[in-house]
Parts: structure tokens; sequence; C-alpha cells
């Protein structure tokens, strides 16, 4: 942006109110519902303050806006401090500007000196990758026929989800995405504060009222869309299953659309019916991921890398690799099964741009695929 014009956090109440009328304008079909979201659900969402919420003026005009959340996201025993970056806009009058580009440049800023380690958004194709942004999650989906499904066999009682069944449902939850790289480390509150929205939200429980699995379904093109089961154990998949063709047949819904990832239990377990595994990938756009600090990122991937090593033939050898990233190097050291990782050259360089980096520890990609 040209000089005199400002970005920064909201201050006051009427410029949080701007700035939410200007995102609720430009990033929903529906501008009352997602007003309605602005101001309950999101005002309350977990770590949410209102410093998040970030403004550019031009001559004291509001004329861009976007929200920040703070999430954890695991990468197998690591956990990475995640700034999430949502509902980027511009006012229409002031758009190829300079806007967005000054709004994602302060955001940046604001995650750099709170100590985040990654940042991430869902971002629009070719924009986002100009400030570092790689495209490292993929869309995952199931799709079968209800019929068929509905053969599965079912012991368990499904009834609608209430409040007391959150902690449950959460737990259940946080132990399916173990394997799920990039998964999101969920609490009750995450579920607590979007509770208005899960009126699909089912669990099954068995006989003494215990809580084994759920799934947050809703009717969309197509078929009936889970887009989200949970098992508290594998061998309550068939019940799922059956509840889930039940709930689409009464909603005259002919297919279910599973949207769950290759490494969950339930995925495993459909392999065995007639259905239709997909993976979406897109280029440059999607679900999209940033270093904010290369070096703090690597000591928190430390747990992870330990957790390989010591379930590998390598655990009791002692070994040094050197990471070139950005004109930057880290020098990376194993002894025996102890990883420390410091500032500075050593032996063994390996020269990677920052996308690179992000595809090996999110797992987008393998080693082979990046140095060949």
């Amino acid at each position: 942006m040209k000089t005199g014009n400002a970005v920064r956090a909201v201050e006051t109440e009427e410029e949080l109110r701007l700035a939410n009328d200007l995102m609720a304008k430009s990033q929903a079909a529906d501008y009352f519902s997602a007003m309605h979201w602005l101001e309950t659900c999101g005002a309350s969402y977990p770590g949410y303050v209102r410093e998040h919420t970030r403004i550019a003026l031009r001559d004291g005009e509001v004329a861009g806006a976007l929200r920040l959340n703070t999430e954890t996201v695991r990468l197998g025993e690591a956990r990475l401090k995640t700034g999430g970056i949502g509902w980027v806009s511009t006012a229409f009058r002031h758009r190829h500007k300079g806007v967005c580009t000054a709004l994602i440049q302060d955001a940046f800023r604001y995650l750099e000196r709170h100590k985040y380690h990654v940042a991430m958004l869902f971002g629009i194709p070719f924009f986002y990758h100009r400030f570092g942004f790689t495209t490292t999650l993929a869309d995952y989906a199931i799709t079968m026929d209800a019929a068929e499904a509905a053969a599965a066999p079912a012991q368990l009682r499904v009834r609608r989800a209430k409040p007391g069944d959150i902690q449950a449902v959460q737990t259940i939850h946080n132990a399916n995405d173990t394997a799920t790289a990039c998964s999101l480390l969920r609490t009750g509150a995450h579920i607590t504060n979007k509770w208005d929205r899960c009126k699909t939200l089912r669990v099954l429980t068995d006989e003494r009222g215990k809580v084994e699995a759920y799934f947050f379904a809703r009717s969309g093109e197509g078929g009936l869309h889970v887009e989200e089961v949970g098992v508290a154990d594998p061998a309550v998949c068939p019940d799922v299953l059956a509840a889930c063709a039940r709930a689409a047949l009464d909603a005259s819904a002919g297919r279910l659309r599973f949207l769950v990832p290759p490494s969950h239990a339930f995925a495993h377990f459909l392999i065995q019916y007639k259905s239709t595994h997909e993976m979406s990938v897109v280029r440059d756009a999607g679900g999209m991921m940033a270093f904010v600090d290369i070096g703090e990122t690597f000591e928190s991937m430390i747990p992870e890398w330990e957790s390989r090593l010591a379930r590998s033939a390598a655990r009791s050898l002692r070994t040094e690799l050197t990471l070139v990233v950005d004109d930057a190097c880290y020098r990376v050291r194993a002894n025996r099964g102890a990883v420390d990782i410091a500032g500075g050259s050593g032996k063994n360089k390996l020269s990677l741009e920052p996308a690179e980096l992000m595809h090996l520890l999110t797992g987008y990609r393998h080693i082979e695929d990046v140095l060949t």
C-alpha cells in the first residue's frame, strides 16, 4: 500500500463492526448468516482476541480486513502453533491497490511477534504463493450407494448428540486423527463454540450409554455428505455405516459421501465395500501452509523425529545433516536417538526451497520426489 495508509488491528467496536460487515459482504453468499457467525461463533472462537481482526485503512475508511485464528497442527508427535488466516477481503473500490498484500504482510508480522511456527489458509489460485504459501492439504472423499451401506450389521443405539457428549466426541476425534498429518488438535471448546450448528451431530452408544462413535452429516449435491466420523474402536465401523445409510435414506439420498482421510480407521473399513476413493489436489490453491519461523518449527519437530528414530534401524547411530533453506543453515544432529538443532553450517549439506521443506514436513511429497 502507498504511504499514508495504515494496516493494524481493529481498535474500536465500530471498526470491528465495519470489518465484519466488509468480510460478510465479500466472502459469503448469505450476508446475514455470515454476519451472525462473525459476531457470535467467530467472536467466541477458542483463542480469538479482538486484535486478531486486522484492517487496512485508506483515508480513514476500512478498505480491507481479515481474521486470524490460533490453531495447533499435529504432525505425528510434533505440535506446531499455527496462525489460520481467513476472511481476506477488500472493498470493491479499493481492489488492485495493494490492500490484500498489505493485510497478509501485516498478518505475518503479527504471527512473527507472537511466536507462531507456521501459517495456514485456504486460498484462491495463484496468489498466495508470493507470500511463501504452498499447497499441502489434499481433499479426500469416499462415495458409495446408501442401499448397500444399509445392509451393514448394527447393534449400537443412535441418538442426537447432547452437550454432555462433547468430551467423548473430542476424545474419539483426537485419537482418530493421530496418524493424519496436519490435523488440528481440537478441544471441547471448538465444538461448544458452534453447538447451534451441530444439529445433525449423532452419537452411537452401547447398552450402558457409553459413546462409542459419532458422525456429522448434511444433505448435499448428489447425496448425504458425512463431514466427520469418529470411532472409539474399528469394531463399531459397521454400526456407523448402517446409521449413516439410514440417515441418507431418511433424507431420500441415494449416495453417501464420507470426507475422511486414508489414514482413518473408517476409510480402512470401507475398502471391503464397493466404493470410490478419491483424492483431489489443486496447485497453488486450496489448503496451503507457509513458514513463519523455520528455526522454531524445526525445534518443535524434534519429538516427531526422535519418535521415528526410535522405531528405525538408525536409532543407535550418530549422524549429521545441514539443511540450507533460504540461504540459512540449520545443523541437525542425531546422537543415538536424540536430536538437536542449531544454526550454522555442518556436514552433509542439503539445499531445499521452503515449499519443498514444507512438503516434506507435512508428508505431502516423498523425499525421493523432492530430490530427483
